[in-house]
This record gives structure tokens, sequence and C-alpha cells, in this order.
């Protein structure tokens, strides 16, 4: 009785030569392979080095600061209250400035918002910018009739009419500073022909 034959034997794989390779138990280290078992030879795995260098990066430089305009820095030493809130419309106060036109006096108020009031040799002006929503008032002093500072509401109001009770004022804002209403006022009557503030 014949056997039938036996089916070829599957190719076997060429035997792996003795090296260092990585340990298939652990990726951060190489195992010794002797040509036929592992050993219990390890060494660590460093990390390859990059083949291309990463180029340098170039520190950012932050853009220059634009020098803060000499009239409004002598109206900010004289600020007796406190200006928090408002810096950021006094550095835009210069792109709401006609030519020629000179500050004066400033100081933090509040209308929509925290902004900045600014008495100037030709405007009283008041401006605030929000995130949402952007204030900005003006009276020239030639149309300025009457200008009040109510101590019980700490309102800074400027008519362009008669003052009565009725009147309605072209600008109001709240300044919590009664130094600085009294600058203000100071300023715009010895800009203009600007009336005296009364304090209420």
């Amino acid at each position: 009785m014949s056997h039938p034959p036996l089916p070829p034997a599957p190719p076997q794989a060429p035997p792996r030569p003795p090296s260092w390779f990585p340990d298939p138990l652990d990726d951060s280290l190489l195992r010794y392979w002797d040509g036929y078992r592992w050993t219990f030879h390890t060494a660590v795995r460093h990390a390859p080095a990059p083949s291309v260098a990463e180029p340098p990066r170039q520190a950012v430089q932050p853009s220059p600061v634009p020098a803060m305009r000499p009239d409004i820095v002598a109206a900010l030493q004289n600020v007796r209250g406190v200006l928090v809130g408002s810096m950021k419309e006094v550095n835009l106060l210069p792109g709401y400035l006609r030519p020629e036109e000179q500050v004066l006096a400033l100081t933090a108020a509040q209308g929509e918002g925290q902004g900045v009031l600014a008495c100037t040799n030709r405007r009283l002006l008041f401006l605030f910018v929000g995130v949402v929503r952007r204030q900005f008032l003006e009276v020239d002093w030639n149309q300025t009739k009457h200008i009040f500072y109510s101590r019980a509401t700490k309102t800074f109001s400027v008519y362009t009419t008669k003052y009565t009770k009725r009147a309605v004022p072209a600008l109001t804002v709240r300044v919590n500073n009664l130094n600085d209403a009294n600058s203000i006022a100071y300023a715009a009557q010895s800009a203009a022909a600007a009336p005296r503030l009364d304090v209420v």
C-alpha cells in the first residue's frame, strides 16, 4: 500500500541574522537576537535624530507703540480721578481730533460705557468704544450756553439752549471726580467764551 505523497513544506523565511532589534515587549528598549532566539541582553533605545534640522524660529517683534501726543500727555498728568477702563479711548482720541485741535483737559467719564471726556480748544467731546457699541458725542464751544455738574448724580451736562427745567442737554456723562469736572470746565473757559461750570 503506497501512501499519498506529502504536500511540499511551506517555504521558510530566511533566518534573521544576529543583531540588536526593537524589543517586541518594550518599545523603549533594544534586545539582542542571537540568530535563533531573544537573549536577556537589552539596551536603551534612543530616538532617532531628525534628518533635517528645523530652522530657528525668529522672535516676533512687537509693533512699535506710537508716541502719544504732547497735549494728551499734559492733560493726562492733570487727571485727579482714575482712568481705569478709559485708556483705550485716550489712545484712540487723536483719530477723532480735527486738524490743529489741541486737548486741554480730559477725564474718565461714563456714557453708554466707560470712556473719556475731553476738552479741546474747539469743543467738548466724549468717546466710548465697546466691543458691540460705540458712542461719540461732541459740542462745539460756540454752541454751548450752559454747563452743569450735579454732585448728587455726578453728571456733567452741557446745554446748547438757554437752561430751563425742561431743557434737554446736548451732552450728559457721569464724571465721578468733581476736581476733574472743574478742570474740564476751566479748560473750556480758557479756550473759548464757554460758560462757567455751575455745581449743584
